[in-house]
Order: structure tokens, then C-alpha cells, then sequence
């Protein structure tokens, strides 16, 4: 299935940039000066304008792509929309209850608002590790990273769980922007070199997208396994 292979190739991508993520910092020196005032601000201009276009896809997932038409072939082989009706991006039938979370009589994506708090939460812990004097030794780095790995399977793994609960799906998106901020300061703490902190920034990305395929395999692994008819979410051959 073409879903299947594109998830496969994702987290093969991301198991490799894990990889170098390590190897660069198990391979920088130990006596490398520490990051200039200049070059955390560049570090942390860029992940917080990030983290903002990240909360911006949180209230609207496809914002971005309907400023562009789509392709011939994209229109074609879109499957016909059945009748049914989306409640925080999820259908709102009894499959995806456990993929949305009730507050104030009002329905949200439980995915995208934990990724809205950890975003958040990740702007503020940018902005004081660059108000603050915080060194980070290449020993420092190199659990710093581990954890942020660590983490980062934590939340594929509850990605692809069947029997999730909604509450607990908030709280492991909401540290998987976390892991990038940890693994982004422990990088180039670790290195003291900024262009190697931005390329992190760029892995960041390929994480989040990866988080996103495993979602939306999952998405088609349970609309395919559900009785209804409505089949909002196909698996492509």
C-alpha cells in the first residue's frame, strides 16, 4: 500500500537524522567556545517563528495548502466525500471519539491541542534559554539529545496505539514540541556552531512530518477496520 511505503520511508529518514544528530555531537569537541549572544538569538528567531506557523496549522491543518491549486491528478484521484460531519478534525462518529476532547460544550482535535500547548510551551523555554547563561556540556548535549529521542518514540508509539485515551493524547503532543526545543539547545549548545542548530530546526520538521504520516496511517487503519460507509479516510494502493 502507498501509504505504508510512505510511512516506512519517513521513519527511516527520521531514524537517520537521529542517528547523525548523535554522531555530530558524539564527535564535537569538548573545548568549543559557547554560543555568542547573536548566535542563540538566530537560533531562537527561527524556531519561535516555527513553533508560530505550527500553532497556525493547530487551528487550521490545511491553511497553507489551499493558497495552492491543486493538480489535475490531485483532484482525480480524491475519493468522493460521504456524508458526515467533522468535529475537531475528526469525523464525528464513534471510531475518533478517543481523537477529540470536549471543553465548554465545544469539540478539539486532541492532537492539535497538545501540540498548541507544547508549542507554547516551547516559545517561552526558547525565550528564557536565551535570556539566561545556560552552558550545556558535550556529556550535557548527548543526554539531552537521548531524551529528546527518547521522547520522540514516546509519542510515535502512542500515535499508532489503538485503545488511546483523549487526555493522555493532549499530553504526549504537547511534549513532542518540547523534545525539538531540547534536542535543538542541546545541539548547538553541544557544538557551539549555529548552522548545526538550524539544520536541527530542519529535522524538526521531518519528526513533525513523520508524527503526522503515523497519524494519518492510523487514520486510514481505522476507517478501513470501521462498519460505516462513510470511509473518510482511505488507504491509497
Amino acid at each position: 500500500m502507498k501509504n505504508t511505503r510512505t510511512l516506512f520511508t519517513y521513519l527511516t529518514f527520521s531514524c537517520i537524522a537521529g542517528v547523525l544528530i548523535i554522531v555530530v555531537i558524539g564527535t564535537a569537541s569538548s573545548h568549543l567556545p559557547p554560543l555568542s549572544f547573536e548566535e542563540k538569538a538566530g537560533i531562537v528567531g527561527v524556531f519561535v517563528l516555527c513553533c508560530g506557523l505550527g500553532i497556525s496549522f493547530t487551528f487550521c491543518p490545511n491553511w497553507l495548502r489551499r493558497q495552492f491549486p491543486k493538480s489535475q491528478s490531485e483532484e482525480t484521484n480524491t475519493p468522493p466525500q460521504k456524508k458526515q460531519s467533522f468535529q475537531g478534525h475528526h469525523p464525528s462518529c464513534a471510531t475518533f471519539q478517543n481523537h477529540t476532547i470536549q471543553w465548554k460544550e465545544k469539540t478539539g482535535c486532541a492532537g492539535c491541542l497538545g501540540l498548541f500547548i507544547g508549542l507554547c510551551d516551547s516559545i517561552v523555554f526558547m525565550i528564557l534559554y536565551l535570556t539566561t547563561d545556560f552552558q550545556i556540556a558535550k556529556m550535557m548535549a548527548l543526554l539531552l539529545v537521548l531524551l529528546g529521542l527518547f521522547i520522540l518514540i514516546l509519542v510515535y508509539i502512542e500515535t499508532l496505539y489503538q485503545s488511546r485515551y483523549a487526555r493522555v493524547h493532549v499530553v504526549m503532543n504537547s511534549l513532542l514540541p518540547l523534545s525539538f526545543f531540547i534536542i535543538t539547545i542541546a545541539v548547538a549548545g553541544g557544538t557551539g556552531n549555529v548552522v548545526y542548530g538550524l539544520f536541527t530546526i530542519l529535522f524538526c520538521f521531518l519528526w513533525l512530518d513523520t508524527r503526522i504520516q503515523l497519524s494519518k496511517w492510523h487514520h486510514s487503519l481505522l476507517c478501513t477496520q470501521c462498519s460505516e460507509s462513510c470511509k473518510m479516510f482511505t488507504v491509497s494502493a
